[in-house]
């Protein structure tokens, strides 16, 4: 898991301008092939799961953030892990996010990392769940 205190400033600033005041973050962690410079900053809060990477506009050098996913976590149907040949030889997996027609994927995390997100998210979902129930 990272700590969100690390994360890039302009990561940071996307992060709080998606959320709502009475949001808080639960879990933060880092995913993207050991093999490459991309990664994904993905951040779960008490509503939502945002995955974030960083880029830069051509030859001006100038970066921006990309919100590549922003997941309102009462509307996940499933979620389900998978673990591709080089994902075992690295210790990662990947998360799918399943929303009515939709499947978010959020590739090549550490698979601890991921097993902590699958099972937050799960509880996060049964807790919305039962909220709207009653």
């Amino acid at each position: 898991m990272a700590v969100f205190e690390y994360f890039p400033v302009q990561i940071r600033k996307t992060t709080l301008g998606n959320m709502s005041e009475d949001e808080e973050i639960l879990m933060c962690f880092v995913a993207g092939s050991s093999l490459s410079a991309n990664r994904e900053y993905v951040v779960i809060t008490s509503r939502r799961v945002l995955a974030m990477d960083e880029r830069t506009i051509g030859l001006l050098g100038k970066s921006y953030v990309n919100v590549k996913e922003n997941v309102p976590i009462d509307q996940i149907i499933s979620i389900d892990t998978s673990r591709t040949f080089m994902n075992k030889l690295l210790g990662q997996s990947s998360l799918g996010l399943q929303i009515d027609r939709y499947k978010y994927l959020i590739n090549n995390a550490s698979k601890k990392d991921i097993e902590a997100a699958t099972e937050l998210i799960t509880e996060l979902a049964n807790l919305t769940v039962g909220k709207e129930a009653n």
